[in-house]
């Protein structure tokens, strides 16, 4: 019973070392996050599928996803600026807030990002391979316990400072959220060049 609440405690402060630190991703939830909590959970559920798919993908084709590393940094670069220019460029971040649909689209919007993202495959590729590998499902549990305590708790608290601050609140929020998911798209496509050209140059 002790081992199993070490494994499980042990995945919960992983998976927080995963959704926590500031990036693209957490970007992209305050964005959407000035909307309602709901489409900010949306994008980090998206998220969170899209690391469930990782996971997956990390334990049985690690070995053959591994030389393609270089290649997911122009990928991951490329929707990172898509999704940039699109937040940038809206006039008006609480239209379309209505539906399901709405909420479906946040959701693919963050496994498009999860899936793509070099630091989101860096980290299974690392200590979510070390994670898979030594420990058990209290641990995978325990994982996507701490993400999911994330993506509820953040766009909550975003959204909470836009009821108080008001108007200028969101302005600032969208723009610096386009900023840094630009400033991060550049950042991984330089790192994948540099990478490609290593593996290129003698």
């Amino acid at each position: 019973m002790i081992d199993a609440v070490y494994e499980y405690l042990l995945g919960l402060a992983l998976g927080l070392s995963l959704a926590v630190p500031p990036g693209p991703m957490n970007a992209l939830i305050a964005a959407e996050a000035l909307k309602t909590p709901l489409h900010g959970t949306a994008v980090g559920a998206g998220a969170m599928s899209a690391d469930a798919t990782l996971m997956v993908l990390t334990y049985f084709l690690y070995r053959l996803v591994k030389p393609y590393v270089p290649y997911v940094y122009f990928i991951g670069g490329g929707v990172m600026i898509y999704l940039a220019v699109l937040m940038l460029r809206s006039s008006n971040i609480t239209t379309s807030v209505h539906g399901l649909g709405s909420v479906i689209r946040n959701y693919t919007k963050g496994y498009a990002m999860g899936i793509t993202n070099p630091y989101q495959i860096g980290w299974w590729l690392s200590a979510g391979l070390t994670l898979i590998s030594i420990m058990g499902l209290f641990s995978i549990a325990g994982l996507f316990t701490g993400i999911l305590m994330w993506i509820v708790t953040y766009p909550l608290a975003v959204y909470t400072g836009k009821k108080y601050l008001g108007g200028k609140y969101e302005v600032i929020v969208r723009v610096i959220s386009g900023i840094a998911i630009m400033g991060f798209a550049v950042y991984f496509i330089y790192v994948g060049l540099t990478l490609l050209l290593r593996s290129i140059l003698p």
